[in-house]
């Protein structure tokens, strides 16, 4: 017999009061897939979700699905449940079709496999896009008319405001104390000219937190620029698609609430916060330095990033540097530090301390002597999937009583049926492990002849031809683990085996190298 799976959607609560709720479209769905001689093995649905959007998991669940399992159909109440566009809807149908599955319509009767089907299918998937379309422009209709009239329809609720039952709608009012804070942080930047990073500083020190929490640059920055302090709500702002924005002559902007600073105050910080921007001083990217992403502040151990600045020429530098007191933790003090000389000074360092013929013997070593515990490992490798197979059968055979004495009257059938597929899957998946670890012959180290001379002389030699920063930081990066970085001093953590193995060995080195900076270290500010 044929099989098929049911999805269902409803978005809005005029179509339920229409007549197509999610229990009327799956009762249907079922009528559809008798009448295609299929039996339904499992139903998704989705609940209160727009067809514009990707975001919808029960559709998502409905294609892997029928990924996984053999499915003729899959059958929806029409093709607006299947798409949030026309593009999208005959996507998804050349998806299932990969998978050897058809959709199939209660609402549209068409064999969507021949030439007339495929064109009245593309004609209905326009008509949906202008109905989805519609919907949008209904919806957000509504969404501005409620805020006009005071209403808050939903989103995140700006730090200063709380929610207020008003009937069966809500609407914002202000939180008084939670207002004091972001008044103050208005003041700090208009009456002493503070930025967000000052003034996150200055907050965290008074104990003004949110909620609790302490303040960073970024959270400061995103209320100082938010609207909603003078009383905004802003609309159409990013297009569905792209998320980009939209121009600023297609936002709609709503008073919809009370205000906590004066929109001339408001404009104001704007404007200061705009001057501060650096202009004409572009950028580096991260993949430009060879050790971006390897460096850890040696005093506080938080990651450090790379900082532009401007020396007294005019010229644009830039540097490693630690900037976790940006996000509300205490200043460390660490020295920042020119991220091109640091580079140019930490491979020499890196090729005269780590990559030397004495690291390389004792690597060839180690190597070696891990051969004879080869046989060892694979007796504990093959008890470990000896076990995972063994309680892959029992649970296997457990689904098999079940089915055995109740037959289709299984609770759950298709749950059933679909975690016995997966165990099948399992259990060959282990077998075949168990019979690769049975035939793979034990390495033998004693016959790999290195010198290590000339082993130093090839690593050193690959890695100083480098001129591409990304690529010589993707060959470091597989042997340094990480770099902790300190005023004076710098420690490098590295993995012995990965020199001479793949990145992925199991052997990880103690070994730590502390390094003297001294007259080395580089101009810091």
């Amino acid at each position: 017999m044929k099989r098929a799976v049911i999805y269902a959607r409803v978005s809005t609560q005029k179509q339920a009061d229409d007549g197509v709720s999610m229990e009327s479209q799956i009762e249907q769905c079922r009528v559809k897939a008798k009448a295609l001689d299929a039996e339904v093995v499992q139903v998704f649905r989705d609940d209160g979700v727009s067809g514009r959007t990707d975001n919808r998991p029960g559709f998502q669940a409905a294609l892997a699905y029928c990924a996984a399992h053999r499915v003729n159909f899959m059958v929806c109440w029409s093709s607006s449940r299947f798409g949030r566009n026309l593009e999208d809807a005959l996507r998804n149908t050349a998806l299932l079709r990969d998978y050897g599955t058809r959709p199939a319509y209660v609402h549209q009767d068409v064999d969507l496999e021949t030439d007339t089907g495929w064109m009245v299918g593309v004609m209905t998937g326009m008509m949906d896009e202008i109905y989805s379309r519609n919907v949008a422009r209904d919806t957000l209709r509504s969404m501005v008319t409620a805020s006009r009239d005071g209403f808050f329809v939903g989103g995140h609720v700006p730090f200063g405001y709380q929610v207020e039952k008003v009937g069966k709608r809500s609407k914002l009012a202000v939180h008084e104390d939670n207002a004091l804070i972001v008044k103050g942080m208005f003041a700090l930047a208009l009456n002493d000219g503070l930025g967000a990073q000052a003034i996150a500083l200055r907050m965290n020190a008074a104990g003004m937190t949110r909620n609790g929490k302490a303040w960073g640059k970024n959270s400061v920055a995103l209320i100082l620029k938010s609207p909603s302090y003078m009383g905004e709500r802003l609309f159409n702002q990013v297009h569905h698609k792209s998320r980009g924005a939209k121009p600023e002559n297609e936002v709609v902007r709503v008073a919809s609430h009370p205000a906590i600073v004066t929109r001339e105050d408001f404009e104001r910080v704007q404007a200061m916060m705009k001057q501060r921007v650096p202009h004409d001083v572009g950028g580096v990217p991260r993949s430009s330095f060879a050790f971006s992403g390897l460096l850890r502040c040696g005093i506080c151990d938080n990651n450090l990033q790379i900082r532009n600045g401007t020396g007294r020429s005019g010229a644009l530098y830039s540097y490693y540097a630690c900037l976790a007191h940006k996000k509300g933790k205490p200043r460390c003090c660490l020295h920042a530090v020119r991220a091109e000389v640091f580079d140019t000074w930490m491979v020499d360092q890196l090729l005269e301390r780590v990559l030397t013929t004495s690291v390389v013997e004792k690597i060839v070593a180690d190597i070696r002597a891990s051969g004879g515990k080869w046989a060892e490992e694979r007796v504990i490798r093959r008890r470990a999937l000896v076990k995972e197979l063994r309680e892959a059968e029992s649970r296997r055979g457990n689904l098999y009583d079940v089915l055995e004495t109740m037959g289709t009257n299984t609770p759950d059938l298709a749950d059933v049926k679909t975690r016995l597929s997966g165990l099948v899957e399992t259990i060959r998946n282990v077998e075949r492990a168990l019979e690769a670890l049975e035939v793979k012959e034990a390495p033998n180290y004693d016959l790999v002849d290195v010198d290590p001379q000339q082993a130093v002389e090839t690593i050193r030699e690959v890695i100083r031809s480098c001129e591409e920063p990304k690529k010589l930081k993707a060959m470091l990066s597989t042997f340094v683990d990480h770099i902790a970085v300190s005023n004076g001093t710098v420690t490098v953590a590295y993995r012995e085996d990965a020199l001479l193995r793949a990145p992925n060995a199991t052997v990880h080195s103690g070994v730590r190298w502390l390094l003297n900076l001294g007259s080395n270290q580089g101009p810091t500010d």
